[in-house]
């Protein structure tokens, strides 16, 4: 088992989620994109590395994840929404560029020069195109768990009643 994302997991993921946003009436990017950001933060908070004053900092992996997994369904959604299709989200894979989006992304957040660069730069989690929105998520699983891990957390969110 390694720890890369497939053209069939991500197929599978992008359509768990169309059909999920399918049930949504009022669905829009502009949204989506607020409620992506605001998981990026859920998430940053559960792994508490600004909160020096705790002696054992961190909230329990499944809580991590699952935050994680509300990111990561809001950028398979923004995905869905931004292409024209989802072989053109599968391309991105295909053609390598997931591969060099996560090998030029820094994503240690205990280094707090990492964590001033990534927070410099934080309007592009809203503004950027949907590729980093998609991937981000993925990078963050690489470097604090496993993409099977945070697939898991996803289809296990998905399954749960709306």
């Amino acid at each position: 088992m390694t720890n890369t994302l497939t053209i069939d997991q991500l197929q599978e993921l992008l359509q768990i989620q169309k059909e999920f946003d399918d049930r949504i009436p009022t669905l829009n990017l502009r949204d989506s994109k607020i409620a992506y950001v605001v998981e990026f933060f859920e998430w940053f908070n559960t792994l508490e590395t600004f909160k020096n004053w705790k002696k054992k900092p961190g909230k329990p992996l499944d809580v991590q994840l699952d935050e994680l997994a509300d990111m990561l369904a809001f950028g398979l959604s923004i995905a869905n929404q931004q292409s024209d299709d989802m072989e053109e989200i599968l391309d991105y894979v295909e053609d390598g560029i997931f591969t060099d989006c996560i090998d030029s992304v820094e994503i240690d957040f205990n280094d707090s020069d990492i964590v001033d660069e990534f927070m410099s730069d934080i309007d592009e989690l809203y503004n950027g195109w949907f590729s980093i929105n998609l991937f981000l998520p993925f990078a963050i699983a690489i470097q604090y768990y496993t993409i099977d891990k945070l697939i898991s957390a996803y289809k296990k969110k998905m399954e749960r009643p709306t």
